[in-house]
């Protein structure tokens, strides 16, 4: 699958085309989110609408498909500066599936996809993805786990700014457009100290990591993607409250194959923030009565949560999970004698493929510890019990 991808200046859609080589008829179907396309797409073979869908049955030796596709978003419509993907005059910042936004694939058995990525921009531009080029300057499509063979996570292109930097054994990107503020070089300083830490926690990082920044009319926060993070230069590197947009971001791409139940978000959030908080603690960055008054006030501001089952975690119910799994991996600890924490818990979940839920999570925390945990007892996790 080559998936080619051409931006214009300016210019909210883009025009795509995905070229398919086989010679057995191994792709049979191919369906992609039609939300975004614009005109009528065209190519070899079945071509249809329906239902939302764009279905493609290409030929059995090959051929390819194109269409033009709205790459623009924004994430509120009564926001202008909302957007969560934007092509500008000078710059375009968007995910891989806006503008391949594949659904679902019918392949036969035992055929092996691979894929490449091409993204051709006015001469001027730079274009920075989340794969690395080989030795021929194409860009093989390598995502993590299971994913099969599509573009994904984080593309930026325009007059941009990049620095690069390897940390922990991942090649790090930090690209942002030149003349407004980011500190490229201190955020790299910043995962130096603390990705080392969140990896001897929670395991190998991808080889790759591309990070774009931008500010306006960029959504004012950030979002993580396989082998990719957004987040808004106006976010600080560390915040006053002591947490960390960046290392709370890199948590999740660390944490990208732990399943976790589509109500539960606050395992996801709260994971994301405990852990980040814990690398800054446990790599200086913070000192401990910093950590303990964070820990503090986040306890605060979720007490009054009456049901943590939601599909959005809000402030208040990420700060009750944070405070969940601080009293939780303190328990594993005590139990133990600092053998495992809530660190070694999660690796064997997700390294077992196992579902992080509140019951697995309550399961295994009772092997380790020898009778059910109090920091997940009916009254600390509201609205399950």
């Amino acid at each position: 699958m080559h998936y080619q991808l051409q931006l214009a200046a300016d210019t909210a859609s883009a025009r795509a085309r995905i070229v398919l080589g086989q010679d057995k008829g191994e792709l049979r179907e191919l369906q992609l989110s039609a939300d975004a396309m614009l005109g009528k797409p065209d190519g070899d073979g079945r071509i249809r609408l329906s239902a939302g869908k764009l279905i493609w049955n290409p030929p059995a030796n090959g051929g390819e498909l194109r269409y033009q596709v709205r790459i623009t978003h924004r994430r509120s419509a009564r926001d202008a500066s909302s957007h969560d993907a934007w092509v500008g005059r000078k710059l375009a910042i968007f995910r891989g599936e806006k503008a391949f936004p594949v659904s679902s694939w019918r392949i036969k058995k035992g055929s092996v996809l691979q894929g490449e990525l091409a993204v051709s921009a006015p001469e001027s531009w730079s274009v920075v993805t989340p794969y690395l080029p080989d030795s021929a300057g194409q860009m093989r499509i390598s995502n993590p786990g299971n994913r099969r063979a599509r573009p994904l996570g984080w593309i930026i292109a325009g007059d941009i700014g990049t620095r690069r930097d390897v940390i922990a054994g991942t090649e790090i990107t930090v690209s942002a457009p030149r003349g407004i503020r980011m500190e490229r070089i201190a955020m790299l300083a910043l995962l130096r100290w603390t990705l080392p830490q969140l990896t001897s926690a929670l395991g190998k990082p991808p080889a790759y990591l591309n990070i774009v920044a931008t500010g306006e009319p960029m959504w004012l926060g950030a979002l993580s993607a396989p082998n990719s993070i957004f987040v808004n230069a106006r976010r600080p590197l560390i915040s006053e409250n002591g947490t960390s947009t960046i290392v709370h971001e890199m948590v999740h791409v660390l944490l990208a194959d732990l399943e976790t139940p589509a109500d539960q978000d606050w395992i996801d959030e709260g994971l994301a923030e405990y852990f980040s908080l814990r690398a800054l603690l446990d790599s200086g960055t913070i000192p401990e009565a910093r950590y303990v008054q964070t820990i503090g006030s986040l306890r605060k501001w979720g007490a009054g949560v009456t049901s943590l089952r939601t599909t959005a975690s809000t402030g208040p119910v990420s700060a009750r999970g944070v405070t969940i799994f601080h009293d939780l991996d303190e328990e594993l600890r005590r139990a133990t004698d600092n053998r495992t924490g809530l660190a070694g818990l999660i690796r064997e979940l997700k390294s077992g493929g196992n579902l992080a839920e509140l019951r697995s999570l309550r399961g295994r925390a009772q092997l380790l510890i020898g009778h059910a945990p109090r920091s997940l007892a009916p009254a600390a996790v509201p609205g399950f019990d």
